[in-house]
């Protein structure tokens, strides 16, 4: 009996010892899980405090790209305004030169010969002269005129005038002979003022009246001009 008494004790002190343990465990279980908590959330919280240094370093490096970049597209930008403008200069030069076809508003001016009969002085006063041409040339640059060509010849700064009784020759190129036809673009305005305007051109308007020769003025809105010929140059012959 006292044998099964002590037994029955042993058994239930193994037991309370063996609860006692597992309860330990428990407890220190749950005392260690908020301790890995903390662990976690300062791992996360270095993470996060990383990712934030990496972006921010990221973002000023994009901003110093970005403003690179701008530099450079300024940079071209200026490049392609001096070019564009250098490309007009050389555009401007080439049509002024003559080297380029034009059109736009302007002149045309008719010239042809009087009557011989009204002539009776012997000189041939009656024909139109390289002279004639020069002289309204000249007049046209001087009130605006772009370009001008005659009777198909483009003029260029170097062009030269001859000829004599009633033919006129520019640039080495055949002689022209009555009607002749000068065209010029430009300021449409200024040259029609400065055509008809009567102490101008005091030669050719004199023979005019005296000899009947033919001055035939018309604006245009829109006129053509052909491209200098280059095969008018003088051959052999170079810049001194």
């Amino acid at each position: 009996m006292a044998r099964n008494q002590y037994v029955s004790s042993a058994l239930v002190a193994v037991v309370a010892l063996a609860v006692g343990f597992l309860l330990a465990g428990q407890v220190k279980a749950q005392l260690l899980t908020p301790s890995n908590q903390v662990a976690r959330n300062q791992a996360l919280v270095h993470s996060v405090m990383d990712l934030e240094h990496t972006n921010d370093s990221d973002r000023k490096q994009i901003a110093s790209l970005r403003a690179q970049i701008d530099a450079l597209e300024a940079e071209a930008a200026g490049r392609s305004d001096t070019t564009r403008a250098l490309q007009n200069q050389v555009a401007d030069l080439r049509a002024h030169a003559g080297l380029t076809a034009m059109h736009g508003p302007g002149v045309k001016v008719g010239l042809t010969s009087g009557s011989p009969d009204a002539d009776p002085t012997g000189q041939a006063r009656y024909l139109v002269t390289f002279q004639d041409v020069e002289d309204l040339v000249n007049l046209l640059f001087a009130a605006g005129a772009e370009g001008v060509a005659v009777s198909g010849r483009r003029i260029t700064p170097l062009s030269s005038f001859s000829g004599s009784e009633g033919e006129v020759v520019i640039d080495q190129g055949p002689p022209l002979f009555s009607p002749i036809q000068v065209l010029a673009v430009g300021d449409r305005n200024r040259m029609e003022t400065a055509l008809d305007d009567p102490n101008l051109l005091p030669s050719l308007r004199v023979r005019q009246l005296q000899f009947g020769l033919g001055v035939k003025v018309m604006g245009a809105p829109d006129v053509s001009l052909p491209a200098y010929d280059a095969s008018l140059e003088i051959p052999h012959v170079g810049p001194a």
